[in-house]
C-alpha cells in the first residue's frame, strides 16, 4: 500500500493552483466552530468524493502533516472518508476550535486536507453534523476554481447571538497557501473587532479606523484561520444597529479583504450563526468555499427553502464601490423600503420583520432607504419577503459581487447558506454525481435539489429510482416546477424532493444545481455546479531527450479547450506571468526556458466582462548543457564538442589517420596500384590522432572523420572543396573523405 501511494503521489507532483467543482485537485482549509454543546461538531465529519467516470480513478487524500490514504472510485462507488466518527469530541483535521486557546490566528502545518486524483476529474464536498444532532453544515469544494489572489469573506450576520459564556456564534475565514513563499494579506476589519487569539493593541488600527493588516508567510499546505464570536466586541451604536445584540464581532468579518502574492483557497462562514434574530435557539452552521473575485458575476437567481422569511435571506458583499442593486427587475432605489446599518443596506418592506421571528410580516413598515448604493466590502441583506410568488428571486448588481444564500426546510431554524454562483453562459455541464444525498455519515436525511437551468433545456436525472430520467417524469420523487423567474423570463426553477443515493443532473445547457439534506432543524448543502471550470493541467511530452522533461526539449500539450473562447499560454521564468507571443489558440507550446508555464483561458460571454481562467502550473527545468547534443551533459563529456558514445565517456570512435593526403577533384579517381606511399607509411610523425563518428569501431562508408587533434578541426580535416584520400594503418585502408565534412564516401583496401 505504501509503495502504491508513492507511485501516485510521484504521478500527481507538480505545480498546484486547478478546475471549478470538477477537477483533479481539491484543498480543504479546516473550518472554525464554536465551543459549545449546541455549536460543537460532535457528530460526524466526512469527506465525500465521486466522480463522473465509469472506470477507476486513483484518488490520494492527504491530511496536511499525515499520512496520506489511497483510494479508487468510481461514478457508482463514490468514497466517503471519514474525519471523525458519530459520536465524535469535535476538533480534528477538519474543525478548530475558536476559544481564545491559541488554535486560530496562526500558521497551521496539522488542519485541512488535499486530495488529489490521477486519471480523471473528481468531487469533493465536506459534511459534518453538530450541537447533539441540531446543526448540520456542508461546503463542495470549488477544486482549482477555488484558487484566486483576491476574495472578499461572507457569513451569517448574527445581530442577536447568544451571550457569554455560551459562546456559539463564530464566524470565520481559513485560508490554505498552494505555492511556496506565498505572503498572505487580511484587512477591512474595523477596530472595533475583536478576533480570537489576537492582540488587536498589538496589531493596531490606521486612520481609517481599521485594524492594521495582517500579514503571514504561507507555503503549499499551511493554513491559517481568523475567526470572532459575535457576542464578544463593541457595541455597534443604536443609530447603526440593526438588532440590539449587534455587535461589532456580529458582522465584522463580513467583507474582509483577502489577497495574496500566489494563489490561495479560501472557506469562510459561521460556527454557528443566523441571519434570524431568533438568538441561540436558532442558530445553525453556515459555511463554504469561495472563488477568486474575478469569477463572481453580476446577475444571480436565488431558489428559496420551505423556511421563513427571516431565515430566507440574501446577503450580496460588495467588491466595487458604489455598487446598486436590481431586485426581480425593479431597481432598489429611495422608493424602495429597507434601512442603512453599520456597513450595510437591508433591504426588505418590513422592519426585522417580527419581532419574534415567527417567519410572518406582522413587524412594521421600513422606511425608504435615503442612500442604495454601498461601497467595497459593505454588503446588501436582502430579507426573505423579496422572492417572488413561486420562490424565486433575481437580483441584478450594477458591479461583481460575492453573493451567499440562507436556506431553511422549515420553521425559523437556520439551516444553510450557500456561496451562489452567477449566471454566465459558461456554466455548461452535468452534475454526475452527487454521493448519497440523503446521509451526513450513517445518518438519514431527506435530500432535496434546487435546480435553475435555461428555459427549454433539457434535463435528467438519475437517482436510486431513476436512470437518466426526464425531469418531468421521475418515479417516486416529487418535482414543482418549470418555475418562472420574475424579471428573468430565460430561466426556470425546479425543487425535487424524495431523491435518493447518488444523484446525478444531465442538461444540454446552462446549469446550476444545489443540493441540501434536511433532518429537523438540521440541514447541509451547497452547490454542486456553477462555477467555472479552468483548463486542465498541461500534459508534458518528452521530444527525445535523453535528460527527461526538461527544455528545451519538451512540449506542453493543452486538454479539451472547447469551453473557452481563446486561450494563450503564460510562463513565469521567476518575476511573474507574462504572454508567450505567438502561441495563442495553439494546443501544443515547444519550452525554451525554466520556469512554470500554464494555460490561460478566456470565457466571453454577451453583455458580461471577459472571465479568464488559469490552468495548474507545470513546472519547467532546463536540461543539463549538452553543446555536442550527444546525450551526455558537458559535465561529464570528455568531448564536451564533439558528439560521443557514453562507453568513451562522451567522445567518438577513435583512430589514426595518415597526415599526408591527395586531393581530387572527382571522387572514385584513386588507384591503389599508384599509392603505395600511402600504405607504406609507418613512421609515427607521419599520423594524427582523430575520430570517427561511426558506432562501431571500424569506421564505414558514411561515417565522419573528426576532430583531428593537430588541425583542431572539429567537423572537417581539411579546409576546402572536393575529396581527399587518406590511410588508416590500423585498418589499412585508404579513405575517400569529402573535404568540406568529413564524410567517407569510398574505402579502398592496401594489397
Amino acid at each position: 500500500m505504501k509503495n502504491w501511494i508513492s507511485i501516485l503521489l510521484f504521478l500527481l507532483i507538480g505545480g498546484f493552483y486547478g478546475s471549478a467543482q470538477l477537477s483533479k485537485i481539491h484543498y480543504v482549509p479546516p473550518l472554525a466552530y464554536g465551543v459549545n454543546f449546541g455549536s460543537t461538531p460532535d457528530r460526524g465529519q466526512y469527506l465525500y468524493i465521486s466522480t463522473p467516470s465509469a472506470t477507476a480513478v486513483n484518488v490520494v487524500i492527504t491530511p496536511i502533516g499525515g499520512a496520506p490514504q489511497a483510494v479508487a472510485i468510481t461514478n457508482t462507488s463514490p468514497y466517503r472518508y471519514e474525519i471523525q466518527g458519530n459520536p465524535g469530541a469535535g476538533p480534528s483535521q477538519a474543525m478548530i476550535p475558536a476559544d481564545n486557546t491559541n488554535q486560530t490566528a496562526r500558521v497551521r502545518v496539522d488542519k485541512g486536507y488535499i486530495i488529489q486524483a490521477v486519471e480523471s476529474e473528481i468531487y469533493v464536498a465536506l459534511r459534518t453534523m453538530g450541537g447533539t444532532g441540531f446543526q448540520a453544515g456542508a461546503l463542495v469544494s470549488k477544486g482549482g476554481a477555488a484558487l484566486g489572489t483576491q476574495f472578499r469573506a461572507g457569513m451569517y450576520t448574527s445581530y442577536q447571538p447568544s451571550p457569554a459564556p455560551t459562546l456559539s456564534f463564530v464566524s470565520f475565514i481559513s485560508v490554505m497557501g498552494t505555492e511556496a513563499g506565498t505572503t498572505l494579506t487580511i484587512n477591512n476589519i474595523n477596530e472595533n473587532v475583536d478576533l480570537v487569539d489576537v492582540d488587536e493593541g498589538a496589531l493596531g488600527s490606521n486612520a481609517f479606523n481599521q485594524l492594521n493588516d495582517i500579514v503571514i508567510n504561507l507555503n503549499r499546505g499551511d493554513t491559517y484561520t481568523l475567526a470572532v464570536e459575535a457576542s464578544s466586541g463593541g457595541d455597534v451604536p443604536a443609530l447603526f444597529e440593526y438588532d440590539p445584540g449587534h455587535t461589532y464581532n456580529s458582522d465584522g468579518l463580513i467583507g474582509a479583504r483577502i489577497t495574496s502574492t500566489k494563489p490561495i483557497v479560501v472557506n469562510s462562514g459561521s460556527m454557528t450563526g443566523a441571519f434570524t434574530e431568533g438568538g441561540n435557539g436558532l442558530k445553525d452552521y453556515g459555511f463554504d468555499q469561495l472563488v477568486d473575485q474575478s469569477k463572481v458575476g453580476t446577475k444571480y437567481i436565488f431558489k428559496k427553502g420551505d423556511g421563513n422569511t427571516d431565515t430566507e435571506n440574501v446577503l450580496l458583499v460588495a467588491t466595487t464601490d458604489n455598487t446598486s442593486i436590481t431586485i426581480n427587475g425593479n431597481p432598489v432605489t429611495t422608493a424602495t423600503r429597507g434601512k442603512r446599518f453599520l456597513k450595510s443596506i437591508s433591504v426588505s418592506d418590513f422592519a426585522d420583520e417580527d419581532g419574534d421571528d415567527s417567519g410572518g410580516l406582522a413587524g412594521p413598515a421600513n422606511p425608504f432607504l435615503t442612500t442604495t448604493t454601498i461601497t467595497a466590502g459593505e454588503y446588501f441583506l436582502i430579507e426573505g419577503d423579496k422572492y417572488d410568488g413561486n420562490g424565486n428571486m433575481y437580483v441584478e448588481t450594477s458591479k461583481p459581487v460575492y453573493a451567499f444564500q440562507g436556506i431553511s426546510p422549515n420553521g425559523g431554524q437556520q439551516v444553510g447558506l450557500f456561496f451562489a454562483p452567477p449566471l454566465k453562459c459558461s456554466s455548461l455541464g452535468d452534475v454526475n454525481n452527487i454521493p448519497e444525498i440523503e446521509k451526513i455519515g450513517d445518518q438519514v436525511l431527506t435530500g432535496k435539489l434546487n435546480i435553475i437551468s435555461r428555459i427549454g433545456a433539457v434535463i435528467t436525472i438519475t437517482d436510486v429510482n431513476n436512470t437518466n430520467q426526464p425531469i418531468g417524469a421521475l418515479n417516486v420523487a416529487t418535482v414543482v416546477g418549470p418555475s418562472a423567474v420574475t424579471g428573468n423570463v430565460n430561466y426556470v426553477t425546479y425543487t425535487i424532493t424524495g431523491i435518493l443515493g447518488n444523484v446525478s443532473v444531465f442538461s444540454n445547457d446552462e446549469l446550476y444545481v444545489n443540493y441540501f439534506n434536511v433532518s429537523g432543524a438540521a440541514a447541509s448543502g451547497g452547490f454542486y455546479s456553477g462555477f467555472s471550470s479552468p483548463p486542465e493541467k498541461p500534459t508534458e511530452i518528452n521530444d527525445g531527450s535523453v535528460f527527461g522533461y526538461c527544455a528545451p526539449n519538451l512540449s506542453l500539450q493543452a486538454g479539451n479547450m472547447d469551453n473557452f473562447t481563446s486561450f494563450e499560454w503564460m510562463l513565469d521564468p521567476g518575476n511573474g506571468y507574462t504572454k508567450i507571443v505567438g502561441y495563442d489558440n495553439q494546443l501544443t507550446v515547444s519550452t525554451t526556458i525554466a520556469g512554470n508555464y500554464k494555460i490561460r483561458g478566456y470565457i466571453s460571454c454577451p453583455g458580461e466582462p471577459t472571465e479568464f481562467l488559469d490552468s495548474d502550473f507545470v513546472s519547467v527545468v532546463l536540461c543539463p548543457p549538452d553543446s555536442d547534443g550527444d546525450g551526455i551533459q558537458d559535465s561529464l563529456d570528455d568531448c564536451p564538442f564533439t558528439p560521443g558514445s557514453a562507453l568513451l565517456k562522451g567522445c567518438p570512435q577513435p583512430l589514426i589517420i595518415g597526415n599526408n593526403y591527395k586531393t581530387s577533384i572527382v571522387t572514385g579517381t584513386i588507384q591503389i596500384i599508384e599509392e603505395g606511399y600511402f600504405c607504406s607509411q609507418f613512421l609515427s610523425g607521419h599520423f594524427n590522432t582523430a575520430y570517427h563518428s561511426g558506432t562501431n569501431i571500424n569506421p564505414e562508408v558514411g561515417d565522419y572523420i573528426i576532430y583531428n587533434n593537430r588541425q583542431l578541426f572539429e567537423s572537417q580535416f581539411a579546409f576546402g572543396e572536393n575529396f581527399a584520400y587518406m590511410y588508416l594503418p590500423d585498418f589499412t585502408v585508404i579513405v575517400e573523405v569529402q573535404k568540406s565534412n568529413g564524410e567517407i564516401v569510398a574505402m579502398y583496401p592496401c594489397n
